[in-house]
């Protein structure tokens, strides 16, 4: 990401999600030896959030590479927009993944529907994005 894109929101909110993933890689581990899990389900769990963290993290360096548009058409209010439907998804996937876990180490169950909250506000986010990014490449599109 571009020095010019960082602000003082997406510089905490990216120190959040960072945190935010370590407490669960430290709360995976802590739940895998505490509770005698086998070491490949503990290991395959930090393993998703760390692909998916990274994976999301470039993407953020390119955002072109989201709507599949060249580079010089990625600038404004496109730049924006995709640049925080990244942080937004970013730091729902990694709150979503550590209040799940924050309760398995305090032994309370959490109900199926936390899932498809977490799944279905991501989804929101990533829709209502994406909408105002179509909509800026519509109104480029037409004033040329």
């Amino acid at each position: 990401m571009r020095k010019r894109d960082i602000t003082v929101v997406s510089a905490v909110m990216e120190a959040v999600s960072i945190i935010f993933a370590i407490a669960y890689i430290g709360l995976q581990i802590y739940y895998g030896v505490y509770y005698h899990v086998q070491p490949f389900k503990f290991i395959a769990n930090i393993l998703v959030l760390v692909l998916i963290y990274f994976g999301i993290s470039w993407v953020q360096f390119y955002p072109e590479k989201l709507n599949h548009i060249p580079a010089s058409v990625c600038e404004g209010k496109i730049r924006r927009y995709s640049l925080r439907l990244l942080f937004l998804v970013k730091f729902i996937f990694t709150a979503g993944l550590l209040v799940p876990c924050v309760f398995d180490v305090l032994g309370i169950g959490i109900r199926d529907a936390y899932s498809l909250i977490m799944v279905g506000l991501i989804i929101v986010v990533s829709v209502y994005y994406e909408y105002r990014i179509i909509t800026e490449l519509r109104n480029i599109r037409d004033n040329k």
